[in-house]
């Protein structure tokens, strides 16, 4: 344990880890340290909300067995997805006869005519804009045409100079703006739309096979329904996120993905259509310097997208799998190149781990879902209307703000949360150990992960690691600014020889504020002691050592706290005006 990390830096940029998007996962090489530390080869991992599989990758990549779990069917796609070896040449071939079937399938729907010299070129990408109406005067405008060099918007209707409100105007429908394609020096040029282009476009609406797309209903019930403002955008299913025409491209490319009879290869070119959905669909935001990734925490969808080529996009991304690949599978020992034998992936809920017996498993390094910060069920539904089967949500681990399912949300997340510990603690041999990587602003959810881990059995946590991934935060913004925490702590706790009875013993509240602050100062260097997100992790590592409760330790505590001893607080960057330090908490008072 001695030879573990007090802070994990683990950036988000290997080929593995953006090969294929999911919701808050945490990479390879976060893993690993922990994996060597409390294992050795051949033993039995499990990760019960194994997510993308990050937790297999990183266990089969250093000689151990991984046994993952999730209730999430689009996690165990990718994770699956990563886990298979196949020939790079066979997908590659498999790839381009199913990009040329669906493009013949497809027909003319992505040719276009260049401006400069009349040829018949592809199009790369549409750029599309909302269309608002000004309650006043009736007039439309055009969102794209009224945007300043900074992408900025008009401040009053061009027309009759009435306030221009987004939030506030009807919209008309979608208008396409703008046409990339190749100009004749290989140089990508940008050109407006011409009327053959609204043709097809117009044909894609009226196609009959626009009721073959794969989609799901989103209803109005579900929590992204409501925070992504699906209801006014008139969304109610999630083929109405693409084109017409990209649907009709995704549809022909999948059926011909479909057609592949070597199943390892056909599930692999499917793990790169799934890859590249977001992309290809019209959250794929347009920005005026560059593109935008579209929002996988949300289904945001911007007043100017792209509607981009999906044949481009799937010959890029199996290019990418492929990168991934090489980078896995070379890490891994000589003697173990195959994963598919040594990380297994189950559909179930962290509280039923039926499929385990009793004391079997080595270590358990899992990422349970962070309270009500991000809803896995609502969002996989983009992508599983193509794998044909929705994640059942009624045992998902996360906290309801608003709807019907508001109501006893919170007890409903502890149960289920402490319900995974207790299989968690059932599954493990005696004296081994499990990591929980966890992040929230809230000490009352703080708390509850506190209670569920004590309530279990497992002692009290032996060693705590701030994990910095190099995030921003959901909504992609800095911690400073917008009050969210962009790091998270790994707490590692172990399963004594006999259980532990610690619901008897209630912790003591943290009395001073300023005491914890002064500690978690000190452990940090100056840089981290000017990172909000770094001093609030810190003082909840420094509260749980202390063996105080977290129910009343909040992330805003920490910043009403930090604004009252005059540290100020850059907006923009997020960060301290000047590191936190012992000295300047001696005035402090809670």
């Amino acid at each position: 344990m001695d030879r573990l990390p007090v802070i994990v830096h683990a950036p988000r940029t290997d080929a593995i880890y953006n090969c294929h998007a999911y919701l808050t996962k945490v990479p390879v090489d976060a893993i690993k340290p922990f994996i060597e530390a409390f294992t050795k080869p051949d033993d039995v991992i499990v990760d019960m909300f194994a997510g993308s599989g990050m937790t297999g990758l990183a266990a089969a990549s250093v000689g151990r067995i991984a046994k993952l779990s999730d209730i999430s069917v689009l996690g165990q796609h990718i994770g699956r997805g990563y886990m298979s070896q196949v020939s790079p040449a066979a997908v590659r071939r498999s790839a381009s006869a199913a990009i040329s079937n669906a493009k013949k399938a497809l027909g003319d729907l992505y040719l276009t005519r260049r401006v400069s010299d009349g040829f018949e070129v592809d199009v790369i990408r549409t750029i599309w804009s909302f269309v608002y109406i000004c309650p006043s005067c009736s007039e439309q405008l055009v969102y794209f045409e009224h945007l300043d060099g900074n992408g900025k918007p008009v401040d009053t209707c061009p027309t009759c100079n009435g306030t221009f409100q987004r939030r506030s105007w009807s919209r008309a429908s979608d208008v396409p703006v703008r046409v990339v394609v190749d100009g004749e020096d290989g140089k990508q040029v940008e050109q407006a739309v011409q009327p053959a282009d609204l043709q097809k476009i117009a044909r894609a609406w009226k196609d009959s096979r626009q009721e073959k797309v794969p989609s799901m209903r989103i209803s109005a019930d579900r929590e992204m329904f409501g925070r992504s403002g699906l209801g006014r955008a008139g969304i109610m299913e999630t083929k109405q996120f693409f084109s017409p025409r990209n649907a009709l491209a995704l549809h022909e490319l999948w059926s011909a993905i479909g057609s592949e009879n070597d199943e390892v290869i056909r599930n692999k070119l499917r793990f790169a259509f799934t890859a590249c959905l977001a992309r290809a669909s019209r959250r794929y935001q347009w920005g005026p310097k560059r593109p935008l990734n579209a929002q996988n925490q949300t289904y945001y969808v911007a007043p100017v997208y792209f509607e981009w080529n999906v044949f481009d996009l799937f010959k890029r991304k199996v290019e990418a799998v492929l990168r991934s690949d090489a980078l896995l599978f070379s890490r891994a020992p000589l003697f173990i190149r195959d994963f598919s034998g040594r990380a297994t992936y189950e559909l179930a809920s962290a509280h039923n781990l039926s499929h385990l017996t009793d004391a079997s498993v080595d270590y358990v390094f899992t990422d349970p879902p962070f309270g009500s910060n991000i809803f896995y069920a609502d969002m996989n539904l983009f992508h599983e209307a193509w794998l044909g089967r929705a994640t059942d949500d009624t045992s998902e681990a996360v906290m309801h703000t608003t709807g019907p399912k508001k109501k006893d949300s919170a007890e409903r997340y502890e149960r289920i949360l402490r319900g995974a510990f207790i299989e968690a603690f059932r599954i493990l041999k005696s004296g081994r150990f499990m990591s929980v990587v966890f992040g929230n602003s809230s000490g009352s959810i703080w708390a509850l992960v506190q209670r569920a881990l004590r309530d279990a059995g497992f002692s009290d946590p032996l060693h705590i690691a701030i994990l910095d991934k190099g995030q921003r935060s959901v909504k992609g913004l800095n911690s400073g600014s917008e009050g969210v925490v962009t790091v998270d702590l790994i707490m590692t706790v172990q399963k004594p020889e006999r259980k532990q009875r610690h619901h008897a013993e209630p912790l003591p509240q943290v009395v001073r504020l300023a005491d914890v602050l002064a500690n978690a100062a000190m452990s940090l260097n100056p840089e981290h002691a000017r990172n909000p997100s770094y001093v609030y992790v810190a003082a909840v590592k420094e509260v749980i050592r202390q063996g105080h409760a977290l129910d009343s330790f909040h992330y805003s505590d920490v910043l009403v706290g930090l604004r009252e001893l005059g540290i100020a607080l850059d907006p923009k960057k997020g960060l301290l005006a000047k590191p936190l330090t012992a000295d300047a908490l001696v005035k402090f008072e809670r």
